[in-house]
């Protein structure tokens, strides 16, 4: 039965199985945002239980229109997958992600007749100078435009925050989505530090942001860059992410990491230009043309 609310009992197990996938195969099964959806209703749940145990768990979020499914590892090949996958064909079109692509992942999709969709690269690139690494953030930062003042967030930054947000990502499903609550949610979160949000002002006012996100002592995040349609093009991003480099290195993390859209060309050629290579990558797939919808 589908849930529009995960009963709060529940969350512990699913939070149970959620890292037992991580642990085996060595990538979350779930985003972020399927996390925060965990405690709230923007999403709609499925849960498979055999004798009292949780065994698989699918979401499907509205918004993006895309689903997020796990199976616990010593239950795989039982059909469990198929089940769920079955139950959201029934309840709405079949667009899963596969975090990490592992061949597991592409297996179960061939054998649905799915095909990949879009593409999201995990890159990454070290925050300290060895031999064999680009150079500090410092060091190898593009010259900052003139026109561009940049500083950290303030709470009263929050409306502008989210209309130059909106305007940037106007046609990405997921971060376009983000409204006040959804800002709310993520800066109630531990890891949120305002001085990790920089914001860049020209004379037309804000031009653009760049948010980071402090995973642990090691690893920071580029979470997120976005330049207002009118402002693109004058180097406010490459700006932007040296700020956030700096505040990363400053804070002691070793390694930065950051999720790019492989059909967004300039911004991927902006993070190779910084020193990022490629990590790994999250597919997100569908029935070809002449599948089931």
């Amino acid at each position: 039965m589908w849930l529009t609310r995960l009963p709060r009992a529940h969350i512990p197990a699913v939070a149970a199985l959620v890292a037992h996938a991580e642990q085996a195969d060595g990538v979350a099964p779930l985003n972020e945002a399927a996390h925060l959806a965990l405690t709230d209703d923007s999403a709609h749940h499925l849960l498979y239980e055999r004798d009292g145990r949780l065994l698989g768990y699918l979401q499907w979020q509205p918004g993006p229109g895309s689903a997020q499914l796990v199976v616990a590892p010593d239950a795989r090949r039982q059909g469990i997958g198929t089940a769920l996958a079955d139950a959201l064909r029934e309840f709405a079109s079949e667009r899963i992600w596969a975090f990490g692509d592992t061949q597991a992942a592409q297996r179960f999709a061939a054998g649905r007749g799915l095909v990949k969709v879009r593409e999201l690269e995990l890159l990454e690139r070290p925050l300290t100078r060895t031999p064999a690494s680009p150079a500090q953030p410092s060091e190898d930062a593009a010259s900052p435009p003139a026109s561009l003042h940049v500083r950290t967030f303030r709470p009263d930054d929050a409306d502008d925050l989210l209309a130059v947000n909106a305007a940037a990502f106007a046609h990405h499903p997921e971060q376009g989505a983000l409204d006040r609550a959804g800002l709310a949610a993520r800066m109630a979160e531990p890891w949120f530090d305002p001085d990790g949000l920089f914001l860049g002002f020209d004379d037309e006012g804000l031009a653009g942001f760049h948010w980071t996100k402090t995973h642990d002592q090691a690893t920071g995040e580029v979470y997120v860059i976005g330049v207002a349609p009118q402002a693109q093009g004058r180097g406010y991003g490459r700006t932007l992410l040296d700020a956030g480099l700096r505040h990363l290195a400053a804070a002691g993390q070793v390694r930065a990491i950051l999720y790019v859209d492989r059909a967004d060309s300039v911004a991927l050629e902006m993070y190779v230009s910084a020193g990022f290579t490629q990590a790994s990558r999250d597919v997100l797939y569908e029935p070809h043309r002449g599948g089931h919808q």
